[in-house]
């Protein structure tokens, strides 16, 4: 038995999507797109300064490559009219397609995360040892901790109701979980946002409340990113903006 037919879904499947319910998720979408924008505005601003950089012109290829990505997913996001959700009678069966969309999204900036963070900015010290190319590491942290919670609402958004599978599963959320498992580690003394539990609501109007919730906490998120963004973005400007040799 898998840890989603341990859930009782018969029971969630009776929850039923409502106006409130939809109403919440059009605070959510928007932030998603919000994240996404934020992103692609970044890596411009970045992929733009690159192009004084020989040495990293494969980088700033695959850059270009991902923002397209990016640019598709928000497009996609843009035209989703969330009143469509009205059609499904079932909370479960009007979330999956949205949540879908979502971790696709999520899947993607995995590995975008890891390559800019991480990979990229060994290769810019390694090929052209200019720091200021490089990311603060209070911008990454932030970027880190921005995608973690936008995961962590993208599987309570299933997994509260009952409607987890295994194709809506993040992949850094399972192999937390298998690492978890394999360390034998207390769940209920873990710090890792993915390993916390996640609680399955009683009705529609707590399913609704807690969405509302998650929407402000996902607003927080996006301030203190998009603080980060543009200190980023000015001092890239600063030494390598127009005018500079």
């Amino acid at each position: 038995m898998t840890r989603y037919e341990a859930g009782g879904q018969a029971e969630y499947e009776k929850l039923s999507m409502t106006r409130e319910i939809v109403d919440a998720l059009s605070q959510i979408i928007p932030l998603f797109s919000k994240y996404l924008s934020s992103y692609i505005h970044l890596l411009n601003k970045f992929i733009s300064h690159l192009r004084r950089v020989a040495s990293l012109r494969y980088e700033r290829t695959t850059l270009i490559k991902y923002v397209k990505k990016l640019r598709y997913f928000n497009d996609m996001l843009l035209e989703y009219d969330i009143s469509e959700t009205l059609n499904y009678v079932s909370l479960s069966d009007g979330i999956k397609p949205i949540a879908s969309h979502f971790s696709k999204i999520l899947e993607a900036l995995d590995l975008l995360n890891f390559y800019f963070t991480q990979s990229l900015q060994k290769e810019i010290i390694s090929k052209t040892l200019n720091f200021e190319l490089t990311l603060a590491d209070s911008c990454i942290l932030a970027i880190d901790d921005a995608y973690n919670h936008f995961v962590k609402y993208t599987q309570w958004m299933v997994e509260s109701i009952g409607a987890g599978s295994q194709f809506l599963d993040l992949e850094v959320v399972r192999f937390a979980l298998k690492c978890a498992e394999e360390d034998e580690t207390d769940l209920t003394e873990t710090d890792n946002i993915f390993l916390q539990e996640v609680i399955e609501v009683n009705d529609e109007r707590e399913y609704e409340h807690v969405t509302k919730q998650w929407g402000n906490v996902l607003k927080e998120k996006m301030v203190t990113l998009e603080t980060e963004y543009t200190s980023t973005a000015t001092k890239w400007h600063e030494n390598f903006g127009k005018g500079k040799n």
